[in-house]
């Protein structure tokens, strides 16, 4: 028997039905393996928790790290250069960077820290942008996930401090250098967004709906249509869910891109 810490996260006011979809999601997932699972619920910072036994259990566990990432949980399970799946804590908080929270509780709760001048010089060419616009160019906003790389630990200090991974770095550069907006779902699991996005009528102006993690999904507009329209007309069907739009030529605005 073990208990995993899956990093994924259930929150906003329709949490207890998510936590049961993500349930529905994992039998699925899961098949004909020789394993019974439980889920436990949420942790303090709304992880979901679940107990897995069986003759199959490291197979089940190898998976699951591998489909949505576990909690280190300990800060001595986290090494440098470990790239680690995480999600976006107080976006905006603090003036001298990001935090991203990626499931370490012990000694205590400790988020890795995304420091202002790497996040300059790894998407804005080193200009010096406030945490606010980077935040507002590239929908950094609570809850989005992320993929980091840890660049400094400091155990005495219970401190951690990373920068995106190269491969997301250079997603961020591909969503700037491609003329379409995106539009991003922050609290909707993918089948209801892909329901609504039928239900709304608006195949036409969205070429694909993309997974980010289990309630955030991303949806690419079609050429020429704008994300704020796209969210006028779908917003109305996900009450109280943030969404946010990714614009290249406002990225690039403020980059100050040539």
């Amino acid at each position: 028997m073990v208990v995993l810490t899956i990093l994924e996260k259930c929150y906003g006011f329709r949490w207890r039905h998510f936590l049961q979809v993500f349930e529905d999601t994992l039998s699925l997932l899961i098949g004909d393996l020789d394993i019974q699972f439980k889920i436990l619920g949420l942790t303090g910072d709304n992880w979901i928790q679940v107990e897995v036994i069986g003759s199959d259990v490291p197979v089940v566990t190898r998976y699951l790290n591998q489909k949505f990432g576990l909690a280190p949980i300990s800060l001595e399970n986290v090494n440098l250069f470990n790239e680690i799946r995480g999600k976006i804590i107080d976006a905006g908080r603090v003036g001298y960077g990001l935090y991203v929270d990626v499931g370490i509780s012990s000694p205590r709760h400790i988020d890795v820290l995304l420091p202002l001048h790497v996040l300059r010089s790894q998407l804005a060419n080193g200009k010096k942008l406030s945490v606010t616009n980077i935040v507002e160019a590239f929908t950094f906003y609570d809850n989005r996930p992320l993929t980091i790389q840890v660049t400094r630990i400091d155990i005495a200090k219970g401190e951690v401090e990373g920068r995106l991974s190269t491969r997301q770095s250079a997603l961020f550069e591909e969503w700037v250098s491609l003329d379409f907006d995106r539009v991003l779902v922050l609290g909707a699991p993918f089948p209801e967004v892909h329901r609504l996005v039928k239900r709304s009528h608006v195949e036409r102006d969205v070429i694909k709906i993309l997974s980010l993690g289990f309630l955030e999904q991303l949806l690419l507009c079609k050429l020429g249509t704008e994300g704020p329209g796209l969210i006028k007309r779908i917003g109305s069907l996900l009450p109280q869910t943030p969404l946010h739009c990714f614009s290249p030529k406002r990225a690039r605005i403020i980059r100050g891109d040539p």
